[in-house]
């Protein structure tokens, strides 16, 4: 059925359910064209000024804001693509606020990931590299010509490029070396307020040379005086970064891992366009793979989609200001924007269905401040959830509850909610 197909693109494709845009479909191709459309204006970024001293930089209840405003754009941007890109992004590159401490690096970052959300992950990978919130996280800031920290490089080569199994010690010793010397300037903390002296602006990061190893390394194979970006360039040129990353492209919008294959050809579509991820994308979205029988239901929703879902299916009972609850009911289940539990990124697949996230899934219905407007026929409940071809069963329990709220809660918590 056209209209279950439709749904299954956008969930896909987006955040969310996107249930009036549902409406609007009539196929699957309609719905890929409508997903991978840029045209729109890129959202306004937040009001979210720099901190004037190094107390207020440390106010952990001000990451409330980019929350709510990052879900919101989960929620309305129309942009679709960008959002399902920047979330993955931001899962590749893990980096958490518990760590980093400064809620307002914490969304430079977000600012850094969206602008090459669907661009260049060459350009990306750089970028982040250098970026103040991951330097931080992965100790950069420590890492010095006279006291090497391996943190960043190890796990630049295990998580980011080039995958486990394909470096050895020693190379991350030669990519620790090149990193050596990147600094963040932060007003009024010990030991780094002084990168200020080598022209590093506030809430900024610099390369400070005396820090900085120049010799001569020798990095999977090649030998050369790598600084941060010649080492990236090394890594990028390895043959097993663009099909790991490819591959992990495919996974997250097709629901399932490729074949090496499959993953092959996608890494060359990767190098041939000069590392722009949109042709990838466009790629897998048109493989039959990613419209067929077996991909529905073979991947589950995260806490967050599930409540971008709930958002998008019931705006009109999401008064101003209402989204900060959202951010309340991720924290519940731990899940939240911007605090991935380690630098492997958040959870996934079968990891979210435990005893523990089934049970508060029913807390995402706080973000309503009163009971939605629940639709009396249940096929209408469905549909502003983006579920069509439900189950008997599923159907048959939903329609007996005569209580708008418990039914609702039942079809968030059905078999069908739970995977997209």
């Amino acid at each position: 059925m056209s209209k279950r197909d439709v749904a299954h693109v956008l969930r896909r494709l987006s955040i969310g359910v996107h249930p009036r845009l549902v409406a609007t479909l009539d196929s699957a191709d309609a719905a890929v064209a409508r997903a991978l459309d840029l045209s729109a204006p890129a959202p306004a970024p937040l009001d979210f000024p720099a901190p004037t001293d190094f107390a207020s930089a440390r106010e952990i209840r001000r990451i409330v804001e980019p929350v709510t405003w990052w879900l919101e754009q989960m929620r309305s941007n129309p942009r679709l693509i960008e959002e399902r890109l920047v979330w993955f992004w931001h899962d590749h590159f893990a980096t958490s606020l518990q760590k980093v401490r400064v809620p307002y690096l914490m969304y430079q970052q977000q600012l850094t990931i969206r602008k090459h959300a669907t661009g260049s992950f060459a350009e990306l990978l750089h970028a982040i590299a250098k970026d103040p919130a991951m330097l931080l996280f992965l100790d950069g800031v420590t890492n010095s010509a006279r006291k090497r920290n391996e943190n960043f490089g190890r796990e630049v080569m295990e998580l980011f490029t080039v995958g486990r199994g394909r470096y050895t010690q020693d190379d991350v010793v030669a990519a620790s070396r090149a990193f050596t010397g990147w600094v963040v300037d932060i007003p009024g903390r010990p030991g780094l307020e002084r990168a200020a002296a080598f022209g590093i602006p506030p809430w900024q990061s610099g390369l400070v040379p005396r820090r900085h190893d120049a010799g001569v390394k020798t990095l999977l194979g090649r030998t050369g005086a790598f600084d941060l970006d010649g080492a990236l360039d090394v890594l990028l040129d390895h043959p097993a970064t663009a099909p790991r990353i490819a591959a992990k492209l495919y996974t997250e919008l097709v629901g399932s891992a490729p074949d090496e294959r499959t993953a092959a050809r996608l890494g060359t579509t990767l190098r041939d366009h000069d590392w722009q991820v949109m042709p990838v994308v466009e790629t897998i979205v048109h493989d039959p793979a990613f419209t067929s029988p077996a991909a529905r239901g073979a991947r589950v929703r995260t806490p967050v989609e599930k409540l971008v879902g709930l958002m998008q299916a019931f705006p009109e009972s999401l008064p101003p200001g209402t989204a900060a609850a959202a951010g309340r009911a991720l924290r519940t289940i731990g899940y939240v924007p911007f605090v991935p539990p380690n630098v492997g990124g958040y959870p996934k697949g079968t990891r979210l269905l435990g005893p523990h996230q089934l049970v508060h899934a029913f807390d995402l219905l706080s973000v309503f401040p009163t009971a939605p407007n629940v639709p009396r026929r249940v096929d209408d409940l469905f549909a502003a959830l983006g579920l069509y071809g439900v189950s008997d069963r599923t159907h048959a329990v939903v329609s007996a509850e005569r209580d708008p709220g418990r039914r609702l809660a039942l079809a968030v918590a059905s078999p069908e909610y739970s995977v997209g």
